[in-house]
């Protein structure tokens, strides 16, 4: 077990391969073959006609991703922000999945050892003892289905290794009174199965004055798998989680001339600022987050002379408790989400000139959520009682014929149905004496809005692709497909309160490549996303309420080109480069809302419409790169010395759908370094590490408070500031 722990990889999921034991010197060192899942059975990264990026496990450890919003850094393509409580939003080539409450959907499905999280607060705790991490860029409407209008993330953890026994641990210590544990024991358990423990212990202080943003929890995840024969495979994963501490953290942004300032140090927290700044300061006081996640699944794979038949059943459960203020307002919320899921695929064997693959979905959710929300300024309570369930079944389809041997043509097709149910209600409480915010308000007079209704959606979406070998190492590929989000609903007024399915077509083309021996790769791909009725949700004033809604009201067109590149210049020394331009308009962006966005707004503002059409996307940099240097020193003892510098720009980008100024995020750069001393053939090393050392302060969320116009309130929150520490890692 060890010697496949001691080799460290770099942020695209490549490796330079060293020489083993008892191998020649001279034996040629080349970028290794990576095997994904992303088109949902085994495949080399190089001949998977998709767009994806992978990361592996070490190279997430290399880097110290422990949690969802660090991934970041590790794939350009990926925009990563905590939002309040245990909310985070993905961005995928100008698609988000902002989610606020128990009634939002994603719209980048995130998958956890291949099963579909289907609440947007399930990532927390995952990211440890993994395989490796698949980023899968533009709609996943055949494959995926569900809520995979965006893309999907595949979150793959090391599964339990028949034969192998030995162990696993990772220990690090940093600035900010940080700690943190990991590892993993793998036990072989006679010749035919094996169980696998793994954990995560993490406890960092806040990055704000007041303590929060700080990294509380713990994790555990259990692997058991079972070979009755070579052509049966059970693997059963359970796992649990703890999110504990303050939360995330926010201070307030203002308007200095032309530019962007924080009043003070930029980490002075919303409860230390002057209360002329930050109306919900008391309230920040008291925040926390105390939630628990547990989930359990099995995967049955069965093989025949047809092919492979795959069966996941899965079940998860979330127990979710938080006070925030980070958004600019107070949010107390207790969220229980539940889901049960069935996947069935079955697949052609690998190599045939038709190849084929169908399967069938079901997935049954419910959620029972009650959420205070105070608007400071006014010093009013709503109090939301959500009770939501849904079922959703498919069935899908994929085809590959070879034309020749070279050449090869695909189609997919996906039918999903979709039925979603609400009995909730909202109520509406003012002027509350002096509350203590953990204390529940109770409910006066009638509910201000009723959401107690069903609504059915179906759809049929499909790709079509073609493929072409043009070259022993070259793969060109084009590729044109759909994706479909179904609607729903939002607490507001009776017969306005329902938002309608989103649709996206996607076309692509890009080749992948390998050059020199095997010591370049090169991969490039150009895109078009065509976006009808995009779901977008914000903070809308609907007497007597602020509300959080989602609306179809965005028509977007999105362009771009992306570049990955690894470059092996000698047998020690490793370069890499990730480049992505975005071209994301708002063809048709236009809303109604009472608090209506400052005069300094890009937007036209007529009365209550505000009208943002030809406007930028939002979370759409134009310019993303990140570039990498390895460089190995071979030791006369055997021993080496790794010196890793990571580095990533990102261009401006516009947080929030009023388009004012304090909320546009400028250009930034980040640069992380590693410096690993390796004692080969003995299972350890240790690193020490800075991350942004140039301690820039970056943006990440930006939200005006409702009354922004009366009191220049905005909220932001800000990617970690410079951090250093050490890690000693082994494997015995």
């Amino acid at each position: 077990m060890a010697p496949a722990l001691a080799h460290a990889q770099d942020a695209a999921g490549g490796t330079a391969v060293p020489p083993t034991a008892g191998a020649s010197q001279d034996d040629p060192v080349e970028l290794e073959d990576i095997v994904v899942t992303a088109q949902r059975r085994e495949e080399n990264l190089q001949r998977a006609a998709v767009s994806v990026t992978a990361v592996s496990g070490e190279a997430l450890a290399t880097r110290g991703v422990t949690t969802a919003a660090e991934l970041t850094q590790v794939a350009p393509a990926l925009q990563v922000s905590p939002a309040a409580g245990p909310y985070t939003v993905f961005t995928i080539r100008s698609v988000s999945n902002f989610g606020g409450n128990a009634f939002s959907d994603p719209a980048i499905a995130v998958n956890m050892a291949g099963v579909y999280l289907a609440t947007p607060t399930a990532v927390q705790g995952l990211f440890y003892d993994l395989e490796r991490v698949e980023v899968l860029k533009g709609p996943q409407g055949t494959l995926y289905g569900r809520n995979a209008t965006g893309g999907a993330i595949n979150i793959l953890p090391q599964r339990a290794l028949i034969g192998e026994t030995g162990a696993l641990l990772n220990l690090e210590v940093g600035n900010y009174q940080r700690v943190a544990a990991s590892g993993a024991v793998n036990v072989a358990l006679g010749e035919r199965s094996a169980l696998r423990g793994a954990f995560q212990v993490l406890n960092r202080q806040g990055y704000f004055s007041d303590g929060t943003e700080d990294e509380v929890g713990q994790a555990a995840r259990l692997s058991y798998r079972f070979e009755p024969s070579s052509a049966v495979t059970l693997d059963i994963v359970g796992d649990y989680t703890h999110q504990g501490g303050r939360g995330g953290g926010a201070t307030v942004l203002k308007r200095c001339g032309t530019e962007n300032c924080f009043y003070g140090d930029p980490w002075t927290s919303l409860s230390d600022q002057d209360a002329a700044y930050a109306p919900v300061a008391p309230q920040s006081e008291r925040q926390f987050i105390d939630s628990h996640y547990y989930g359990i699944l099995a995967n049955l794979d069965v093989k025949t002379d047809l092919g492979t038949l795959t069966l996941i059943p899965a079940y998860r459960k979330s127990d979710i408790r938080y006070n925030s203020t980070q958004a600019g307002f107070q949010i107390l919320e207790e969220q229980q989400p539940e889901q049960l899921s069935m996947e069935a695929r079955f697949a052609s064997p690998s190599g045939n000139r038709f190849g084929w693959l169908l399967g069938a979905y079901y997935l049954n959710t419910s959620a029972t959520a009650r959420s205070n929300t105070e608007s400071a300024a006014a010093r009013t309570y709503s109090d939301q009682l959500i009770n939501t369930s849904g079922e959703t079944a498919a069935g899908f389809g994929q085809l590959t014929f070879a034309v020749t041997p070279e050449l090869r043509l695909t189609g997919g097709l996906r039918y999903t149905w979709e039925r979603k149910t609400s009995d909730s209600e909202r109520y509406t409480v003012r002027n509350v004496p002096g509350p203590d915010p953990l204390i529940p308000v109770v409910p006066v007079g009638p509910p201000a809005f009723v959401v107690d209704q069903s609504l059915t959606f179906d759809a049929v979406t499909w790709r079509a692709g073609v493929e072409f070998d043009a070259g022993p190492r070259s793969l060109l590929y084009a590729n044109v497909g759909t994706g479909f989000k179904a609607g729903g609903f939002f607490l507001g007024p009776v017969g306005a309160n329902t938002y309608d399915p989103e649709k996206v077509t996607a076309y692509t083309i890009g080749t992948k490549n390998r050059f020199f021996n095997n010591r370049l790769q090169l991969n490039a791909e150009a895109f078009l996303l065509d976006y009808r009725d995009q779901q977008l949700g914000y903070v809308k004033l609907i007497p007597p309420a602020v509300v959080l809604v989602t609306e179809n009201i965005g028509q977007v067109r999105t362009k771009g080109v992306e570049l990955e590149a690894e470059l092996l210049v000698t047998d020690t020394t490793r370069l890499g480069l990730q480049a992505q331009w975005l071209d994301a308009r708002v063809n048709e962006l236009v809303y109604n809302t009472i608090a209506t966005p400052a005069a300094s707004s890009q937007c036209r503002i007529t009365g209550t419409i505000v009208d943002c059409s030809g406007l930028r996307a939002l979370r759409s940099p134009e310019w993303v790169f990140a570039g990498s240097i390895e460089q190995r020193f071979p030791l006369a003892s055997g021993d080496s010395i790794v010196a890793n510098l990571f580095s990533r720009y990102e261009g401006p980008r516009e947080l929030d759908i009023g388009y004012i100024p304090e909320t546009k995020a400028g250009s930034s750069t980040r640069t992380d370094a590693v410096l690993t001393y390796r004692l080969e053939g003995r299972g350890l090393s240790v690193s020490a590490f800075v991350n942004n050392i140039e301690d820039k302060v970056v943006i990440s969320n930006a939200t005006p408070n409702p009354s922004y116009s009366a009191n220049g309130v905005v909220a932001v929150t800000l990617r970690a500031p410079r951090t250093f520490g050490v890690r000693l890692s082994g494997a015995f």
